[in-house]
């Protein structure tokens, strides 16, 4: 394999590889891309690999109807084991998903509802976007969300419905939650009423059902300082009632932003998605402030304006920029 090919490329190979639709000098040029890997590798399977590629198996015949031929070559798990290494840290079937997709998407302070082909209803919050195929109503109900989203999925027992994100994958057979996979936050499913089951995208094996009025939560370990829970890999993972029946974590649906016990640094994350601003703190000794309230769609001035009458600090607001200092 020649240094420059590039991740698409290997991943576009290997799909052949595995279809057994690449030529011999394919074949050869892949498995010797892989014997620079051998020495990394033991002679069985890493752990959790034949999982994982079962479940990578399973989305990309979901979704671009591919037959896994019955006669494989000769050390085909090590092709995938080895990229899978090289794309550590990316999701191969985000990476493959089909295209031609269709795309709804939100901007900072936008909510959106949509109806897809096979009935269920779909409400996104601010930044969020949903990719879904037309033809899902002939019982392909897969999806992809970035951000956060309300489902009510329409009832199938022969189809469910699955939901892929980044980090977990949701599978459900007709039901109501809440979904928020927001970069750089903890991961969370609301479940108001149904089944759900949300398993980790690179660890299938961490896997779990939720019960209805109940949230899972993954806090990424790197900031779970506080954070208890079930180790799931990267993650922590506790499960919690639901509060008012899902009130809270359905709130943006009604164009209310409601926080409870934030900093002042997890706060601005929230309003920066709320109102489309850069928001830069420039004191650290801020965030011994904890913050708890709800807007109901104030303009920035003004929910900025009624921190203050909880909290000792300044801001200026230069275009799309809010500095925030003592």
């Amino acid at each position: 394999m020649q240094p420059e090919t590039t991740d698409r490329q290997l991943l576009q190979l290997l799909d052949k590889y595995l279809k057994g639709d690449c030529t011999e000098k394919e074949r050869q040029q892949l498995e010797s891309w892989y014997e620079t890997f051998e020495s990394g590798l033991s002679e069985e399977a890493p752990a959790g690999l034949p999982a994982l590629y079962d479940s990578m198996v399973l989305q990309l015949q979901a979704e671009q109807e591919w037959v896994v031929p019955a006669k494989k070559w000769r050390g085909w798990w090590k092709a995938a084991a080895a990229v899978l290494l090289l794309i550590a840290g990316s999701l191969l079937v985000w990476i493959l998903r089909p295209s031609g997709m269709k795309e709804v998407s939100t901007l900072a302070g936008d909510h959106r509802q949509v109806t897809l082909p096979d009935g269920t209803q779909v409400w996104l919050n601010v930044s969020s976007s949903l990719k879904y195929s037309g033809g899902m109503k002939n019982g392909r109900r897969e999806v992809y969300l970035d951000g956060e989203g309300y489902f009510d999925v329409a009832g199938s027992s022969r189809y469910p419905f699955i939901i892929h994100t980044k980090e977990i994958t949701v599978k459900v057979l007709g039901t109501r939650f809440n979904l928020k996979t927001y970069t750089g936050e903890p991961l969370e499913t609301t479940l108001m009423e149904g089944k759900v089951a949300v398993s980790l995208n690179r660890r299938p094996e961490k896997s779990l059902q939720l019960s209805p009025q109940h949230k899972l939560i993954l806090t990424r370990k790197s900031g779970a300082a506080q954070a208890t829970g079930e180790d799931w890999g990267d993650f922590i993972a506790a499960v919690q009632p639901v509060e008012r029946e899902g009130e809270t974590e359905t709130l943006w649906q009604k164009e209310r932003m409601e926080f409870y016990d934030k900093s002042f640094s997890e706060l601005a994350i929230i309003m920066e998605r709320w109102y489309g601003k850069t928001i830069i703190l420039k004191d650290a000794s801020l965030n011994s402030n904890r913050f708890k309230g709800t807007f109901r769609r104030e303009d920035i001035n003004r929910a900025l304006k009624a921190l203050q009458l909880t909290a000792d600090f300044n801001y200026k607001i230069k275009g799309d920029t809010v500095i925030i200092y003592k």
